[in-house]
């Protein structure tokens, strides 16, 4: 006798209130939890929103490809025989197989290893096996792999949306283009590379944690206090004491920003961002930024040094580190590391790859406290009780400085509310 399967309807969850859950001065710890929270975010933000997906200079060459992730969607960030840069759907358009295994290479053309069908770099049709099996006519052009809709960059900075229509990126970007103008004004052409390779790190936490981490101040002397101790210029630098001259700023639409540029200026030492380097031992690389930019204003780009700031939702500049994130579930995220080349900064770029390796390779001191404290934070806020997450550190302290950006002392969650600040209004 065949079972007779009893009829479910499938009901959808309902919708979240989000204005709800996000107050001036603490969010609901569902918001890191709940698989339905990381559904819609993976919707209004990684593929409606504007997301950083590359930089041109990982593809330099027509052919040369990175693959990447939007939200749910596997991405081939490619460069076309005209120069130009695309971002393809990693699927081919005939039976959905994915068609790019590896993370990075380049290519004459894409093939499918299912049924032969090849692309051009740019995603455009190129020829299929036995083409005569399908009808006369057929159009080509519905034939070629879908791309983004709209891509554009930034100072070498590759940012993508998956909506046809929406804000531009300059909009979305707004001050955020300052942190991204200050690292590249370090190099004496204007640009750098990311071209070193990508170290990759699976954590055991929400995306959101960790772009709420990388603009903390308040945490280093607890995480971070066995560096801290053994790297006497770092602790200098970075005074974590609450006498800091360091700020912390909302600089609107999500981005925030650490600038540690006071307590240099303080100390008054050129290159001091680089870990103690005196300028003697660099001297080609300063000579060529004054003659770039004239002695005064390269000397002050030398002792401010690069910036540390989060560009919603998933770019985070890490002084001469570049990360970004790519949310796999709402309790796991895979975040990218690299270090940042100078273009005419030759003598430089070893050191900066050297420290980035002690800091943020696979036994850095910095990336294991990280990874250890994401985890642990996630294992927190899968707990029901408390309900809330504080964010009121600094709150009555707040300033708007000229030009409208909102800041506070170092160890202030200004950065925490300006990340909460702009989810609430695109989620809500």
């Amino acid at each position: 006798m065949i079972p007779v399967l009893e009829s479910r309807t499938l009901r959808a969850s309902p919708p979240l209130d989000y204005a709800s859950l996000v107050h001036a001065d603490r969010v609901h710890g569902s918001l890191y939890s709940l698989p339905q929270v990381f559904d819609d975010e993976m919707d209004a933000i990684f593929h409606k929103g504007w997301v950083y997906v590359g930089h041109e200079s990982e593809i330099p060459k027509p052919g040369d490809y990175v693959s990447r992730r939007m939200g749910k969607q596997s991405m081939i960030l490619t460069r076309g025989a005209d120069q130009e840069i695309a971002l393809l759907y990693d699927r081919c358009p005939h039976r959905g197989n994915k068609i790019c295994p590896a993370d990075h290479g380049s290519v004459q053309s894409f093939v499918c290893v299912y049924h032969g069908w090849a692309f051009k770099p740019n995603g455009e049709f190129l020829m299929m096996p036995a083409p005569e099996g399908f009808p006369e006519g057929c159009d080509k052009a519905a034939l070629s792999m879908a791309r983004a809709p709209r891509l554009e960059s930034y100072g070498g900075f590759v940012f993508a949306s998956l909506a046809p229509q929406g804000i531009s990126l300059d909009r979305h970007l707004g001050r955020g283009k300052t942190m991204i103008d200050m690292l590249n004004g370090l190099s004496p052409e204007g640009r750098v590379r990311l071209d070193a390779g990508w170290m990759k790190h699976r954590l055991h936490g929400n995306w959101k944690g960790l772009v709420e981490n990388h603009v903390d101040g308040y945490h280093p002397q607890i995480v971070h206090g066995s560096l801290l101790r053994a790297n006497k210029p770092f602790a200098g630098v970075r005074d974590r004491k609450d006498t800091s001259a360091s700020r912390v700023r909302d600089l609107g639409n999500g981005h925030a920003e650490l600038d540690f540029a006071a307590d240099f200026r303080q100390r008054n030492v050129m290159l001091g961002w680089t870990g103690g380097v005196s300028t003697e031992r660099l001297p080609n690389y300063v000579d060529a930024m004054r003659q770039a930019y004239g002695e005064a204003e390269a000397n002050r780009r030398l002792i401010d040094g690069p910036p540390h700031a989060a560009i919603f939702p998933n770019l985070l500049l890490a002084e001469m580190n570049i990360m970004f994130i790519e949310p796999l579930s709402e309790k796991e995220t895979l975040q990218q590391t690299t270090a940042v080349m100078m273009e005419g900064g030759a003598e430089l770029n070893p050191r900066t790859l050297r420290r980035c390796e002690g800091a943020l390779g696979p036994a850095g001191f910095l990336i294991s406290d990280d990874a250890e404290i994401t985890d642990i934070v996630q294992q927190g806020v899968s707990n029901t009780l408390p309900e809330w997450l504080l964010l009121k550190r600094g709150m009555h302290d707040e300033v708007v400085e000229e030009g409208g950006t909102r800041a506070g002392g170092l160890k202030d969650e200004t950065t925490q509310r300006a990340f909460w600040s702009h989810y609430k209004n695109v989620m809500a």
